[in-house]
């Protein structure tokens, strides 16, 4: 039986008496409090939810001259021939496949057109969501939240912390996904909460997510 892996923010929901549950091989909250109420103050104010689960791919080479072709899953472009890609765990090792399947130089003497790391493991991914979430946002970064539409991206220190901001609207919120190195998982998310206070913004688990339909 697969170990289940635990995110950067495992013992901090366990502090926060979130119940917990597996999900594609992960222990993650499925609720603090209850679905209909999280899905309700995420519609209405502002929701955080920890996705570090998902699947975040590094993308570096000369053969990224145009975006990848990744299908259902998100490409984001960091800089030139540099890409992020996120999806879904199940959606992993095709898209890998199809990654490498890229056509090869004849000259051995050229490096592999696509390099490809996986890095889930090396973030924490946050979903900040709702109304009120550009307003949070602005309290944490220098970055122009206001000119970040939707599918963009941008790199800026967040609550004093180098992060990606990724904005993936959710069911026509606003929506973004907060990246930063998973050692300063807790302090970002307990300084996204503190940000958020006046605008009641609370902690959501997955089916909260599921409800919205923006779970899988």
């Amino acid at each position: 039986m697969p170990a289940i892996r635990q995110t950067p923010l495992f013992h901090a929901h366990q502090r926060a008496g979130a119940n917990l549950m597996e999900h594609h091989g992960w222990q993650v909250p499925a609720y603090f409090t209850w679905a209909q109420k999280e899905a309700e103050q995420l519609s209405k104010n502002a929701g955080l939810s920890d996705l570090s689960w998902m699947t975040k791919l590094d993308l570096k080479g000369y053969g990224l001259k145009t975006p990848p072709a990744v299908g259902s899953a998100r490409d984001w472009c960091l800089s030139p021939q540099h890409y992020l890609v996120t999806c879904e765990p199940t959606k992993r090792d095709a898209l890998i496949a199809n990654l490498r399947s890229f056509p090869a130089s004849r000259d051995l003497s050229l490096p592999p057109p696509v390099y490809i790391t996986d890095v889930t493991s090396v973030y924490a991914q946050f979903l900040l969501a709702g109304p009120r979430s550009r307003e949070i946002l602005r309290k944490l970064t220098s970055l122009n939240v206001s000119a970040l539409q939707n599918l963009d991206c941008g790199q800026a220190s967040l609550a004093h912390v180098p992060g990606i901001v990724l904005r993936d609207d959710l069911e026509g919120m606003p929506a973004f996904h907060i990246l930063v190195s998973r050692e300063y998982g807790e302090s970002v998310w307990e300084a996204i909460l503190h940000a958020g206070h006046e605008f009641q913004l609370a902690p959501f688990g997955l089916k909260a997510l599921e409800f919205l339909g923006g779970g899988a």
